[in-house]
């Protein structure tokens, strides 16, 4: 039987990601644009796994379905883990996906090659009615190039380069994006919790 699950974000390229994910088991994932009028969550967390609990429990409020919630980013270690939690906040809310690459490039612009050290990090928070049931993680590792490379993807994707695949995030198709990516890794162990567990069953 088919359950729902409620996508606790208005980022569209993680909801479409979530979505190509979700497309694998018996589950129909809804995102917020479903709750016209809802006040997004105000992100207070000082990690990734404190804004996705926060992120999952206030927004299991407003639907009786599962709630996932994705919180996530880029740490660059020459950058004393900058973007991290403000990645998608980075210079300012307003700032475009291009206009944060750009910055961190300039940042990074006399770093070399060996301290170009950098890694993408998720956590994902499951909760039903107010209360958190589980989480997950998922990272990988990185460097940062020396220009964006790829058209596809999103945020920081054209400047994260994986040296395992030789290619940028951006460089990738989506279904191996999602095979290596810290948003599939994640995802693989919801994927086990739920096959594994009741979770789905609840009414």
């Amino acid at each position: 039987m088919e359950r729902t699950i409620l996508i606790a974000t208005f980022n569209r390229g993680k909801v479409n990601e979530i979505n190509q994910f979700l497309s694998s088991l018996p589950i129909r994932g809804i995102d917020l644009h479903k709750l016209p009028g809802l006040a997004p969550c105000f992100e207070r967390g000082g990690t990734f796994e404190e804004n996705a609990c926060q992120k999952a429990r206030y927004y299991s409020q407003f639907s009786p379905a599962l709630t996932l919630s994705d919180d996530s980013g880029l740490v660059v270690d020459a950058l004393n883990g900058q973007p991290g939690v403000h990645s998608a906040r980075f210079i300012s809310e307003w700032a475009t996906d291009e206009e944060r690459n750009r910055e961190v490039l300039f940042q990074m612009r006399a770093v070399p090659e060996e301290r170009r050290s950098a890694r993408f990090v998720c956590c994902m928070a499951l909760a039903r009615r107010g209360k958190l049931l589980d989480i997950f993680g998922g990272t990988v590792e990185g460097l940062i190039g020396q220009e964006p490379q790829g058209e596809s993807g999103f945020g920081y994707d054209p400047i994260f380069f994986i040296p395992e695949v030789g290619k940028t995030m951006a460089e990738l198709e989506p279904i191996e994006k999602l095979r290596v990516s810290h948003r599939g890794r994640a995802l693989r162990k919801l994927g086990g919790a739920l096959g594994t567990s009741c979770l789905v069953i609840k009414p």
